[in-house]
């Protein structure tokens, strides 16, 4: 048997050691506190002290000469003050204006100081720095923050040294390294990446180009991401490989995207994404048909009423009700003699969908009464029982 005063000395011990800890933990989080208040207080102060030179900014802003610092010596404390206030006032402002702020920043010797913080042995210091100096747009500093983000590449604040190089970046070889960099250390963040990219003061189209044409699916996916919404005449014949690819959620992506650009494609081309194999670019192109009113695919909508994908049932029927009274007649004709259960719903739906937008239109603009009285007698004439689920109630005409 162990001995019962050792037992309890052993146990004393470690409530002595587990005091300490708690002590000075607790101590360690009053000096932080304290110091946080002070800095509080301190920034405060000075922003108040300088309430004459931020209003001389305001002034001068639209000026045409450059902006001057805050005359005499300042306080390290009164420093960081002044380029808290600057470094908001770059977050809210763009193009002149935003060039003015940065280089008073480089003036004031801020960009300095936060590049010499970069080399901190502190890595919270490391990481703020590169955050400051991102919003001051420092081109001299972006291989730095380059070198930083391969130190920083696992690790979720690669994000923010990213962003900071991107911002900085005045080359498309930088965004490049950025993007490899990114993609190989976090590919699943394809949307974030392009986002990061996409905050560069750059166009990055040429730079997605060049990833377009790698044979890498995840710099590929960054770079759809990124081409999305361009309507870049360059983009057409690219896509048009790309929706071939071997990987699903390439030639998905290039295939929506594809869509786009329905003026440069012949009508079989769309009918062949209409068709397409996989349902994502089916319901995609029957979408486009539908937004893009296209009723020469009228039939293809009403097979497509048909389909085994849930969404491409859903766009076929939405689609049809965007073609007007012809698309409409598609559907009630489908919802009264389909045989298929899933497609008779899912006209059903869309048809009690069109008419109730109708009717809500038509209650509060006289405008559109008369079209959703020919819907409504469509309905009627199909249907043999009138609509009345929603009835429109006529504006009074005023004088």
């Amino acid at each position: 048997m162990s001995d019962p005063l050792e037992s309890l000395e052993s146990a004393l011990y470690v409530v002595i050691v587990i005091g300490v800890l708690i002590v000075g933990g607790l101590s360690t989080l009053y000096i932080l506190r304290a110091q946080s208040r002070k800095l509080e207080e301190d920034t405060a102060f000075y922003l108040d002290k300088h309430q004459d030179y931020f209003a001389y900014l305001s002034i001068n802003i639209d000026g045409p000469g450059a902006l001057l610092p805050p005359p005499g010596p300042l306080a390290e404390a009164e420093l960081k003050a002044i380029q808290k206030k600057l470094l908001e006032w770059i977050e809210t402002i763009e193009g002149a204006h935003r060039g003015k702020l940065t280089k008073l920043c480089r003036d004031m010797g801020l960009v300095e100081l936060e590049r010499e913080r970069l080399a901190s042995k502190r890595h919270w210091d490391r990481i703020d720095a590169a955050y400051h100096l991102g919003i001051m747009r420092a081109p001299e500093c972006t291989g730095e923050l380059i070198n930083l983000l391969e130190q920083e590449a696992e690790g979720s604040t690669a994000f923010v040294v990213a962003r900071a190089a991107a911002k900085c970046a005045s080359e498309h070889g930088e965004l490049r390294r950025l993007a490899l960099r990114l993609a190989k250390h976090h590919p699943q963040s394809h949307q974030l990446i392009a986002d990061i990219i996409a905050s560069s003061a750059l166009d990055p189209t040429h730079v997605y180009l060049d990833l377009l044409q790698s044979n890498d699916a995840e710099l590929i996916n960054i770079a759809l991401i990124g081409v999305s919404g361009r309507s870049e005449s360059a983009l057409f014949p690219v896509l048009e490989r790309l929706a071939s690819s071997e990987h699903k959620e390439v030639r998905i992506k290039a295939s929506k995207q594809l869509l786009e650009y329905t003026h440069l494609m012949p009508q079989k081309r769309i009918e062949g994404l209409i068709y397409h194999p996989d349902w994502e670019i089916r319901a995609a192109a029957i979408k486009t048909a539908g937004l893009q009113k296209l009723p020469v695919f009228t039939d293809a909508l009403k097979r497509g009423l048909s389909d085994d994908s849930w969404w491409v049932r859903h766009y076929s029927a939405k689609s049809l009700a965007q073609l007007g009274l012809d698309g409409f007649r598609v559907l009630c004709e489908a919802a009264s003699g389909a045989n298929n259960a899933q497609s008779r719903d899912t006209a059903w739906d869309a048809i009690h969908d069109e008419l109730e937008r109708a009717a809500v239109l038509a209650s509060r603009d006289f405008r559109h009464i008369l079209h959703f009285n020919e819907l409504s007698h469509m309905y009627e004439t199909i249907f043999n029982e009138p609509y009345a689920s929603h009835p429109v109630k006529m504006l009074p005409i005023s004088s």
